[in-house]
C-alpha cells in the first residue's frame, strides 16, 4: 500500500516530540517523588559493583545491573547531583521508548500512525506506573530499549544494513546488563518476532547471538540471587483490575483487593478493541501482509501476557520455574507493552480517515486527555543523602539520617531520625533507644525508651512504601548523671519484633543496632 504523501514531511515525528512533554513533565518537578523503591536509584548511581546493592537486593534476575546507571554517570561527571541525574535518565527513557516505537513502525504504518504509537506508548499507564509509582529505573530502561531493539531488528530484516543489526545487539546487551529477568523475556519476544513476523533467519540469528553473548558476560553473577519476601503466586492480577477506573498509588499486595495500578489505560483498550472490530468487520484487502502479521502477532502477545499475569498462568510459572526471573507476575505485561501499543496504533491504518486533519489531532488530544489521571504523583522536598545511614531488615526500612544530640546540662539525649520504608512491613515493629554506660566489655543499659516509632496512630504496618517519615526521641539521663561526668555514653538504636524480641538486622546482618557515641 502506498503511503499518503503527507507522511514524507515527518509531521508526526515533530508532533510526537512536542507532545512527549506530557509524559516526562512530572519528572522535572523540584525534588523527587515518593516512589515505592524509594531513593534506591539515587543511592546506587556511583556504585562500582556489577549489581546495585544499596537499599536494593543485589539479585541478578530481579535486581538492577550496572547498565541501569550508564546514562547517569556522564551527568555526574558534569557536576549534576544524583537526584537530578536519575530524573533526567527517566526523561530520556520516555523519549527513547516513544521515538523507538516511531522508528519501528514508521515504515509499516506511516508517519502519523507511528507518531500515534509513540504517544500511546509514552502515556501508557504501565510505563507511567513504572516511573511515577514504582520509581524503577531498571524497568523503565527496559521499556525504553525494547522498542529500539525492535526498530533495529525490523530495519536489518528489510535492508541488511549492518548498523541496524548493531543497534539491536547494543539494545539487547544493554537490557541484559540492566535487568536480566525482564531482558530474558524480551529476548524471547524478539526471537519470536523475528521468526513469525519478519521471517528472517539472519535477524533471528542476531537476536540469538546478542542474547547468548549477553548471558555469557553475566555468567560470573549467576549465583548472585537472594530470597525474596514476596510470594509470587499471591500476586496474580484479577481480570477486572486491568479495566478498573481510578489510580491508587499503593504497593502490590496479595489478593483481588490489591490497590496497585494495573490499568492498561482507556486509550490503549478502546483503540485496540476498535481496531480488532474494524479489522473483522471490514476485512481490509489493501492492508499489506506484513501489517496483518503484525496485527496477529501483537494480539497473541497481548493476550498471552494477560493470561500469564492472571491466575490462569500459574501452571506455566510453576512448570518452567520462570517465577525466579520476576518479582511479580504482572511484570510480564511490560515486555508486551510495545505490542499492545502496536495493536492500538493500527487504528488509523484500518481507518485511514483518522490520519487526516482534523481527525488525527483529535485522536492525539484524546490520548493525552485519557492519560491525565495517571500523571499525578506525590513529591517530597526531602533531599536524600549521598548514601543511607543504614538499611534495616531484609531491605525493609532505609534510615536516611540519624543525628544524636547530648545535652549534659539538661541531662537529655535526643535522636532525630528520618527513614523511608521500601516494602509493606509484616508487623508493627517497636523502636528501642538506649543509653549504655561502662566500658566496652561491660556495658549496662542506663536509660531506655521502647515505643512505637510514630505512636499508636501510625503503627509500622500502615506505612506506605516510599513515604518519608521523621520523628525525634529523647532519653532522660538524670539517673546516669555520674556516668556523664566519667566519660561518654554509648547509644543504641533500632527496631525489634515485640512478639519475639528479635531485632531487625542492620546492613544485611553486620549488626542488629545503630551505635552512637555521646560528647
Amino acid at each position: 500500500m502506498k503511503l499518503p504523501l503527507y507522511t514524507s514531511f515527518r509531521l508526526g515525528f515533530w508532533v510526537l516530540l512536542l507532545l512527549s512533554v506530557f509524559a516526562w513533565a512530572p519528572a522535572t518537578h523540584p525534588g523527587y517523588w515518593e516512589a515505592l523503591e524509594g531513593f534506591a536509584p539515587t543511592f546506587n548511581v556511583d556504585q562500582p559493583g556489577s549489581l546495585a546493592s544499596v537499599a536494593i537486593a543485589p539479585d541478578l534476575w530481579r535486581g538492577s545491573g550496572r547498565a541501569t546507571f550508564l546514562l547517569t554517570r556522564p551527568l555526574i561527571l558534569l557536576g549534576v547531583d544524583a537526584v537530578t541525574a536519575v530524573r533526567i535518565t527517566f526523561i530520556i527513557a520516555f523519549l527513547l521508548g516513544g521515538l523507538g516505537m516511531y522508528a519501528w513502525l514508521r515504515t509499516h504504518l506511516g508517519d502519523r500512525s507511528a507518531a500515534f504509537a509513540g504517544l500511546l506508548y509514552m502515556l501508557a499507564p504501565p510505563l507511567l506506573a513504572t516511573v511515577y509509582v514504582r520509581g524503577s529505573l531498571s524497568d523503565a530502561l527496559i521499556l525504553a530499549l525494547l522498542p529500539i531493539a525492535l526498530a533495529g531488528l525490523t530495519t536489518y530484516a528489510e535492508t541488511k544494513v549492518i548498523s541496524a543489526a548493531g543497534i539491536t545487539l547494543v539494545a539487547i546487551g544493554w537490557m541484559w546488563q540492566t535487568q536480566a529477568g525482564l531482558a530474558l523475556c524480551c529476548s524471547v519476544l524478539l526471537l519470536l518476532y523475528a521468526l513469525v513476523v519478519e521471517r528472517n533467519w539472519m535477524a533471528t540469528l542476531v537476536v540469538l547471538v546478542s542474547s547468548a553473548a549477553a548471558l555469557v558476560t553475566l555468567a560470573p553473577l549467576l549465583d548472585m540471587t537472594v530470597p525474596t519476601s514476596v510470594t509470587f503466586t499471591e500476586h496474580f492480577v484479577a481480570f477486572f483490575q486491568f479495566f478498573r477506573p481510578g489510580w491508587q498509588v499503593a504497593p502490590s499486595v496479595s489478593g483481588w483487593q490489591d490497590g496497585y495500578p494495573f490499568q492498561l489505560g482507556s486509550a490503549l483498550i478502546l483503540c485496540s478493541l476498535t481496531t480488532a472490530w474494524l479489522w473483522w468487520a471490514q476485512r481490509p484487502t489493501q492492508i499489506p501482509p506484513l501489517n496483518t502479521y503484525l496485527f496477529g502477532f501483537g494480539w497473541l502477545v497481548v493476550l498471552g501476557s494477560i493470561l500469564l499475569a492472571t491466575a490462569g498462568g500459574a501452571f506455566f510459572w510453576q512448570w518452567t520455574q520462570a517465577d525466579r526471573l520476576l518479582t511479580y507476575p504482572w511484570q510480564i505485561l511490560l515486555p508486551a507493552l510495545p505490542f499492545l501499543t502496536l495493536v492500538a496504533a493500527l487504528l488509523p491504518v484500518v481507518q485511514p480517515r483518522l490520519q487526516q486533519t482534523p481527525y488525527w489531532p483529535v485522536l492525539l488530544l484524546l490520548t493525552v486527555l485519557s492519560s491525565y489521571p495517571y500523571l499525578t504523583t506525590k513529591f517530597t522536598p526531602y533531599q536524600p543523602p549521598a548514601a543511607p545511614r543504614a538499611v534495616l531488615g531484609d531491605y525493609q526500612i532505609v534510615v536516611l539520617s540519624a543525628e544524636l544530640t547530648e545535652d549534659r546540662q539538661q541531662k537529655t539525649a535526643t535522636l532525630a531520625v528520618a527513614w523511608q520504608p521500601i516494602t509493606v512491613l509484616p508487623t508493627d515493629y517497636t523502636l528501642f533507644f538506649q543509653a549504655l554506660a561502662g566500658s566496652d566489655q561491660a556495658l549496662t543499659v542506663a536509660a531506655q525508651l521502647d515505643t512505637q516509632p510514630l505512636g499508636n496512630e501510625r503503627p509500622a504496618t500502615t506505612w506506605r512504601p516510599g513515604e518519608i517519615l521523621t520523628n525525634t526521641y529523647q532519653l532522660d539521663l538524670t539517673a546516669v548523671a555520674p556516668q556523664l561526668q566519667a566519660g561518654p555514653l554509648q547509644y543504641h538504636f533500632g527496631y525489634y519484633d515485640w512478639r519475639t524480641g528479635a531485632r531487625l538486622p542492620v546492613d544485611g546482618g553486620i549488626d542488629d543496632k545503630l551505635v552512637f557515641y555521646g560528647n
